[in-house]
């Protein structure tokens, strides 16, 4: 049993290691964000030292969870390390609580990503300490790359169900709902109903003036903003308050179709509707974009066939639009080819 403990805290070493590394190599070489925002946020912190503590805390990581058996040094120097980034998580969640709490986001899942880092850096340390002398063996090592590799799966769910089941809705000048199927006569689909209901509740609530819709034309000839478009109008939207993109045949369309529009309108705030589980990749997108949007998921109102299914294409989604977030900046372009593959597997 401790073997099997011991290599799930490895697991989880080698797997935040390896994701703190790589953020921290493309933060440094290029002007990507690396997507720190799915990491953990370090206040008061200047910037040189943040580099440090990351770049300390990613070798001792790994260090750990390829060679266990810690030394005094290493074992101390682990615990410190560790022990900041559970200090800065338990400020994370406190800030969490305190905003949810004002009323400042509304949330169906109140469990921050933060918390569950804390735990598991506790859980590292724990392992550290407890089992610091105890020799590693194959098999050991075999369940720790099976815990990373479950930790890489996991990671991208829990944030579905974490940052994407949170409601960050507030004043904005627009809000931007991605399309989804609509069928031939007229009707929209459950998720696309959903996304535009809950845009035209934003527009009632005087939360935005305008609704940019952005989605393609199928192979029918279906135009998905002008059904999106006529739906919101017969719901009381104004035609004047609605603007178009009907090149969105996908995320990466939808984005840089729509960056510019925004730029052009001088939107300063904007919101990004879609289900749960797109919201990721939708903030992600953006970000590499330069541009930064608010998530509000669609408000769950029918029932959708497939879930199961939209959220594992969504996992796999959300580490290709990762990988290329960390290596289209440092002049890597292979990866541009693989989400042109998966987005045509995995049109929204």
């Amino acid at each position: 049993m401790k073997h099997i403990l011991r290599s799930i805290a490895r697991g989880a070493a080698l797997f935040f290691g390896c994701f703190s590394a790589i953020n921290l190599l493309v933060s440094k070489l290029g002007t990507a964000r690396a997507e720190d925002i799915w990491w953990i946020s370090f206040h008061w912190l200047p910037g040189p030292v943040v580099t440090v503590l990351q770049a300390a805390a990613a070798c001792l990581l790994l260090a750990f969870a390829l060679k266990p058996a810690l030394s005094h040094i290493r074992l101390w120097a682990t615990t410190v390390a560790c022990g900041v980034y559970v200090f800065f998580a338990l400020v994370n969640v406190f800030e969490y609580y305190v905003l949810l709490f004002r009323g400042s986001f509304q949330t169906t899942i109140p469990v921050p990503f933060s918390l569950l880092v804390l735990l598991l850096f506790i859980g590292i340390v724990a392992a550290a300490w407890k089992w610091r002398e105890l020799a590693a063996n194959w098999s050991e090592t075999v369940i720790m790359l099976v815990c990373a590799v479950a930790g890489a799966l996991l990671f991208p769910l829990i944030q579905f169900y974490t940052f994407g089941k949170t409601d960050y809705r507030r004043s904005a000048d627009v809000v931007v709902v991605f399309g989804a199927r609509a069928h031939p006569d007229g009707v929209l689909s459950n998720s696309l109903r959903e996304r535009v209901d809950t845009a035209i509740d934003l527009y009632e609530s005087d939360l935005v003036d305008k609704l940019l819709f952005t989605g393609g034309v199928d192979s029918d000839g279906i135009n998905e903003v002008e059904q999106m478009k006529t739906y919101a109008v017969r719901n009381g939207v104004p035609a004047a308050d609605i603007l178009l993109d009907d090149g969105g045949v996908d995320t990466d369309h939808s984005v840089a179709n729509t960056v510019p529009m925004l730029e052009d309108m001088g939107a300063k705030t904007v919101l990004a509707v879609s289900q749960f589980y797109h919201l990721p990749r939708i903030k992600m997108a953006y970000r590499a974009a330069h541009y930064n949007v608010i998530t509000v998921p669609a408000k769950p109102e029918l029932s959708i066939p497939g879930t199961p299914y939209f959220v594992g294409r969504e996992t796999l989604a959300f580490w290709a639009y990762w990988v290329r977030s960390a290596t289209r900046d440092v002049g890597i372009t292979w990866t541009d080819t693989l989400i042109k593959g998966i987005e045509t597997k995995l049109h929204q």
